[in-house]
């Protein structure tokens, strides 16, 4: 379910994209040298609409607030020379060219979707990206020395009405230890004579590299690009991978390297500076079902030694767990806002959920098999420390939350303050057609 509303999600943008780009632009403000365009302004309002009816003012006067907000932190990075490097903005485009790629089904889905090719979509996101990360800076600047004292979180709390205390819903502390089965010498020697005939047949000019990663490739979301993975800088491969990739001649054919993943060969398409776009074929040694029969019992070795006090949970999951998630926080989830191990059951999958619904606290599932999110068959078994009924906010139980609202509170009233302060320096003008905003009240008398 949660896929399925990150994809309806994502189509809403691009719904939104190609609607808003047969606006004819003009600009509805100007902040400093920052422009505010309506179709920038038609964007957001068109995807704030889906998740902001609740609003009772004008949502689109508001929209407008906001974006002038955004020019005037764009303004104070140009003041105090705040930049985000080519390098930082092209890796984030990059990413999320590979989620929307990977949510609908490939590079080739979306180009026909937004009816422009992928180059041109990136440089349409480049210089938003590069805004957003600008505006981000500052705002991280403004805030960096706010901090929150117990007794500031104590006032917070009983400044609270009684009647508006926040109902928080039935919440766990959950871990998990995920495993992959390791192939035996047998399914290695077989995959690493495959990559080598495969290798062999590209030197002859037998056929394409990328037919080759199409046809054969056990990477099969980069399979159906030629086995290409876009530009990466340093650190964003495994070691042994990289440091080929960065070794590689454009064109050539690379020697056969091993990694956690299986056998891979590479050839490089393209090199900017510090960064690399290659393609590769992988070829994984098979997994047989003895291979998972000797993880199942290994896992239920490492249970046995966690009730028998001979290993941690905390050791045992860094030590053997797959899962980047979760494995250096002693294998628990967390609260993606607070950063407490104790999570809502609402942002758990549900597979976790079905689990945790039949255990008590202090048990441990059973390994099962696991699909791991890069579409590796693995096992996993859970572990229940502790669940928290639905209950009213009070500061016992809920201290790291509120402690988090308050935070979040005083930064607010810290960035307004500064916004109130900073905006008379600068150079406002608004088109007169939202003049009459309430919500653009704070902005008059600052044009000149």
């Amino acid at each position: 379910m949660k896929k399925l509303l990150a994809i309806v999600f994502l189509f809403a943008v691009f719904n939104t994209i190609a609607q808003t780009s047969k606006i004819v632009d003009e600009i509805v403000a100007v902040v400093g040298e920052n422009i505010v365009l309506k179709s920038e302004l038609e964007t957001e309002y068109a995807q704030a609409k889906t998740q902001m009816d609740f609003y009772k003012g004008d949502l689109k006067c508001e929209i407008l607030n906001q974006l002038i907000i955004q020019k005037l932190y764009l303004h104070k990075g140009d003041v105090d020379s705040v930049y985000a490097t080519a390098d930082r903005v092209d890796a984030e485009v990059d990413r999320r060219i590979k989620y929307y790629a990977q949510q609908i089904g490939g590079e080739a889905k979306l180009e026909q979707y937004l009816g422009k090719s992928i180059a041109e979509y990136k440089d349409m996101m480049k210089t938003k990206i590069e805004e957003q990360m600008i505006t981000q800076q500052v705002q991280q600047a403004l805030v960096a020395d706010v901090k929150v004292s117990p007794t500031d979180v104590r006032k917070f709390f009983y400044d609270l009405p009684k009647d508006s205390l926040p109902d928080f819903e039935q919440e766990v502390e959950v871990a998990q230890i995920v495993m992959s089965p390791k192939p035996n010498q047998y399914a290695k020697d077989y995959a690493l004579e495959k990559i080598t005939k495969i290798r062999a047949e590209l030197l002859k000019g037998m056929y394409s590299f990328d037919f080759a990663a199409k046809s054969q490739s056990d990477d099969k979301l980069t399979a159906v690009n030629g086995g290409e993975l876009g530009y990466f800088s340093r650190g964003q491969m495994v070691s042994a991978f990289e440091r080929l990739a960065f070794k590689l001649k454009e064109d050539s054919i690379s020697e056969i390297i091993e990694t956690e993943f299986g056998y891979h060969v590479l050839q490089l398409i393209d090199r900017k500076g510090e960064k690399v776009n290659v393609r590769h074929i992988l070829v994984k040694p098979l997994i047989v079902n003895s291979d998972f029969a000797k993880l199942f019992k290994q896992m239920i070795g490492i249970i046995d030694d966690i009730k028998e006090n001979k290993l941690t949970l905390c050791l045992a999951a860094s030590l053997h767990s797959s899962d980047a998630y979760t494995k250096d926080n002693c294998g628990f989830f967390t609260d993606a806002t607070t950063g407490s191990q104790q999570v809502p059951v609402s942002s758990l999958d549900e597979d976790v959920l079905s689990k945790i619904a039949k255990m008590k606290v202090g048990e441990y599932t059973t390994p099962e098999k696991y699909m791991t999110y890069d579409r590796t068959e693995s096992y996993r078994f859970l572990y229940l420390k502790k669940i928290v009924p639905k209950h009213k906010a009070n500061l016992k139980d809920d201290y790291q939350k509120i402690q988090t609202l308050a935070l979040e509170k005083k930064k607010e009233e810290s960035t307004k303050k500064w916004v109130e302060e900073y905006k008379t320096g600068v150079y406002v003008w608004i088109d007169d057609k939202y003049r009459n905003c309430d919500e653009l009240n704070g902005w008059k008398g600052l044009s000149n």
